[in-house]
């Protein structure tokens, strides 16, 4: 790509510049980002570890550091690009390291759902908080109830919110959330470690900019220049961070677009991109197509121009003509009448990209509403013969079935024998990593059984399995195929629990299972998984890897930060969590179809795309985000207290969804003016 005078005036301009960047998709917002850090440091002879570049997200990050680590001549002491979150960890670690306080121990979102579900289950017994009727027990037990709830408290964290302010509101569930939210902190306060949530990371980080020396900074010190891309995705936390980097004299340049913000359910808005620019001041705008065709921008410039005007919009611009053919041959739309119709329509398509017109598939990508939307295009489209890989998809590793498998497996080593079932037993044994079929296990409760009739005896065989296990000497009076591998699991089982009772991690547990799996010809089960996920129709073993290379990896975060918490709290907490942990997501593979959420897709480029599943109720998904702690009102009634002025009242029904924000960041009022969310068929729409 040939930069632009746009891009070359942002990229040439002086280290000490601050604003922010404004373009719509394909304008080369990222690509000056980068040239502007190589300029930096090969040009302005900066260091390295006077630049950073920050992303919303983690995988954001990654794929940045990469496309810098390539452009730069030079080595750096660290990463030149990370997630927000990290950057506001290393400064709150830093900063507590130096006064010789406690380092802080990151509070992962499933760690916080699994604390707010026992201090919720434990009011329901006792009725310390006084809940609004309407919030009935059974809500508050909800897993929707408390994602709201973690909501509400990082929008009390984000905006400075106390307990007073929200007892002083007058609201009934704003009062019993202050009373839940003394509880909730008093538990942070007593637990081992200093734990801090993401809301509390940004909070405390922007407090360190404001009030540390350079000598509390560590590595941050020399920091001079602060690069920000998809700053359209910050929440009020980043807002906040943003003005105390500016606040110490670095600066800042935010690159961004508010109308294509996927973060609203995050606390992103058109409105807090405005109020970045308010605080980074100059504006550039990035108006040159460079990488969509002619219609694809026309389609784009359309489609923005029904949002509405919020916020920043200097980078819009009016659709230009282009003629029928061009349209057809770049953007089409299919309606189908039933769910299995479009997935079968969109394996057609795919296929005929590939096979007539030579693109390659990890070249392919298929962009659903949700996770759910996207787990259930990677089932159909494989079954389908499309091979497909899963990006960024945030789901519970409890949820996945080879998960449960292994860490149910530990979970019977770690029991004693006596308490062992026989039910629980012949589940194991079925698993991967026990080795049978239900057949197999059939015929090897049928040979107990014999031989226990023969010696007269009366035992079932559900009790002589179960006997057998437990002293897998027993099983060596058979010989056949299904005792032998019963034998080996059984010896799995007894090593495992030998080496939790001599103090090994869970991490090595779970090592010790996985290692002694044997697949049905005796091979190594990671060997031959190995092989079968680089077939096409291996995508649900190669799901099944990198769900346990998560797995693993969890276990070794879980070790680190608890060296003396037990295994059975790291197994209840994986079973039993109902909150992504981190971010379970494959890995890049080629000859792979990459499936997206709009988050996901977020600095991402194809060759050819598919929107999945685009009809009313769906996408845009227009319902009340925080309804049932009206969350999306907090910061500005407060702050109108505060202030002494007043507010608007919230909706009183459904029909004035003027809050209510969908995936796209507009909000829903502008969508039905100008007849987005209309009633369609299913329908899906090809790029």
């Amino acid at each position: 790509m040939t930069s632009d005078a746009a891009q070359r005036a942002v990229i040439a301009a002086q280290p000490s510049a601050s604003g922010v960047i404004i373009g719509a998709p394909g304008t080369g917002k990222t690509r000056t980002l980068v040239d502007r850090i190589v300029h930096l440091l090969d040009e302005q002879g900066m260091r390295p570890e006077q630049v950073l570049a920050l992303t919303p997200s983690r995988q954001a990050a990654t794929a940045l550091r990469d496309r810098v680590g390539v452009r730069i001549g030079q080595a750096t002491p660290g990463p030149l690009a990370r997630s927000l979150g990290s950057f506001a960890f290393q400064l709150v670690r830093g900063a507590t390291v130096q006064e010789g306080a406690e380092p802080p121990a990151l509070l992962t979102g499933a760690d916080q759902d699994r604390i707010i579900a026992e201090l919720l289950a434990g009011d329901a017994e006792d009725g310390r908080i006084a809940w609004p009727e309407a919030l009935s027990p059974s809500v508050r037990a909800s897993k929707g109830f408390r994602s709201e709830l973690r909501a509400f408290l990082a929008e009390c964290t984000e905006s400075g919110i106390h307990p007073e302010e929200l007892r002083e509101s007058g609201d009934d569930v704003w009062v019993a959330a202050a009373e839940f939210l003394v509880e909730y902190r008093a538990v942070l306060d007593a637990s081992r470690a200093a734990h801090r949530d993401a809301a509390d990371l940004l909070a405390e980080a922007s407090t360190v900019l404001q009030r540390a020396q350079p000598s509390t900074l560590g590595p941050l010190a020399p920091l001079q220049v602060v690069l920000i891309d998809d700053a359209q995705e910050l929440t009020r936390g980043g807002v906040a961070m943003v003005r105390a980097l500016r606040g110490r004299g670095i600066a800042v340049l935010a690159f961004g677009d508010p109308d294509i913000s996927s973060g609203s359910f995050r606390g992103a808005s058109p409105e807090l991109f405005a109020q970045l620019v308010g605080a980074l001041g100059e504006v550039h705008v990035l108006d040159g197509a460079h990488r969509q065709r002619p219609a694809l921008t026309a389609l784009t410039r359309t489609v923005t121009q029904a949002i509405g005007v919020s916020g920043r919009v200097e980078h819009r611009r009016a659709p230009a003509a282009v003629g029928a053919e061009e349209i057809e041959s770049t953007v089409s739309t299919f309606i189908a009448p039933s769910p299995y119709e479009e997935f079968d329509r969109i394996a057609g398509v795919m296929r005929h990209w590939h096979l007539s017109e030579g693109v390659r598939w990890d070249r392919m990508a298929v962009i659903a509403h949700d996770t759910r939307q996207v787990t259930t295009l990677e089932t159909e489209l494989a079954a389908r013969e499309i091979p497909t890989r899963a990006a960024g998809v945030q789901r519970p590793l409890g949820s996945e079935g080879i998960v449960r498998d292994i860490v149910g497996i530990v979970r019977l080593a770690l029991t004693p024998i006596e308490e062992r079932t026989s039910e629980a037993l012949e589940e194991a044994l079925r698993t991967p990593f026990g080795g049978m079929d239900a057949i197999g296990l059939r015929r090897l409760r049928g040979r107990l059984r014999h031989i226990e009739l023969e010696q007269g005896g009366s035992t079932p065989a559900r009790e002589l399995l179960r006997q057998a296990m437990a002293n897998p000497a027993h099983l060596t009076l058979i010989d056949a195929p299904e005792s032998r591998t019963a034998e080996r699991f059984a010896e799995t089982i007894a090593a495992t629990s030998r080496a939790a009772l001599e103090g090994e991690t869970i991490h090595d547990l779970l090592w010790r299972v996985w290692d002694q799996a044997r697949a049905v010809d005796g091979r190594r089960l990671q060997v031959a998984w190995r092989e079968i996920s680089q077939l096409p129709t291996g995508a649900e073993t190669a799901r099944s890897l990198d769900a346990l290379v998560s797995l693993f990896d969890a276990a070794k975060r879980f070790v680190e930060r608890t060296p003396h918490e037990n295994a059975e709290r790291f197994v209840r907490d994986i079973l039993d969590s109902e909150v992504p942990e981190d971010s379970l997501s494959t890995p890049d593979r080629p000859g792979k179809v990459t499936l997206l959420t709009p988050a996901t897709a977020l600095g991402t480029e194809f060759d050819a795309v598919v929107v999945a599943g685009v009809q009313d109720g769906v996408w845009p998904n227009v319902r009340l985000r925080g309804g049932l702690l009206q969350t999306w009102r907090l910061a500005d009634t407060i702050q109108a207290a505060r202030t002494g002025t007043s507010v608007e009242p919230p909706a009183s029904s459904t029909d004035d969804v003027r809050h209510c924000t969908t995936n796209c960041g507009s909000s829903s009022e502008r969508c039905r003016g100008r007849g987005i969310g209309s009633s369609s068929p299913r329908s899906m729409t090809t790029i």
